[in-house]
């Protein structure tokens, strides 16, 4: 059988130990509450810094655990940026490193008043305590259940599409973001398909 494990693995000594263990977002880190069940955490690190995200709340922390900034609200990237995505704070985060560019990408969506909308922050740096590109993409149904990746030409983004208020599944959805113009801060547009 070639699936057949004919050696014995590393030792416990060959096990690399935790460099750092610091609490995350959550109970017991400054006032945050957790106010939704599941938890639905996400996070990533970077060369500096550690960006963690649990529902509608986010922070940054230094590799050592320092805390840098937060925990706060996820729309508080949105400031300013006006719309759903500023005055919502509905949750299913993702965060992603893109070690192309040396800079962080961030989602949550925007569900209310049947206008649907993914909210995308981009770093202008490669500081996640500074200043950010932000993007509303919309949808006719809500884009529920989301996975970024990040790719030279794009980000790309799946999701599972419900129509109907969020209660009859239409399909998967799969969405390329203009990553050339969101790390510039220019206008962006989107490419999708529906399975």
């Amino acid at each position: 059988d070639d699936a057949l494990q004919t050696f014995a693995g590393p030792t416990a000594e060959a096990v690399p130990s935790v460099g750092a263990s610091f609490l995350g977002v959550g109970e017991g880190l400054g006032s945050y509450n957790a106010i939704y069940v599941p938890p639905d955490t996400n996070g990533d690190v970077g060369p500096t810094q550690y960006v963690h995200t649990v529902n509608a709340d986010w922070a940054v922390f230094s590799k050592t655990g320092a805390l840098l900034r937060g925990p706060e609200a996820i729309k508080t990237l949105w400031t300013g940026f006006g719309g759903q995505c500023e005055a919502s704070n509905d949750g299913d985060p993702i965060v992603q490193y893109d070690q192309l560019a040396d800079r962080w990408i961030l989602t949550q969506f925007a569900i209310r008043s049947g206008n649907y909308l993914q909210c995308v922050a981009v770093s202008q740096t490669s500081d996640a305590t500074g200043a950010w590109h932000r993007y509303a993409f919309s949808y006719a149904d809500m884009p529920d259940y989301p996975k970024l990746s990040v790719w030279p030409d794009a980000y790309y983004i799946t999701f599972n599409m419900f129509g109907q208020f969020g209660t009859v599944f239409t399909g998967g959805r799969v969405c390329a973001y203009d990553r050339a113009a969101m790390l510039t801060g220019a206008a962006a547009t989107q490419q999708c398909f529906q399975s």
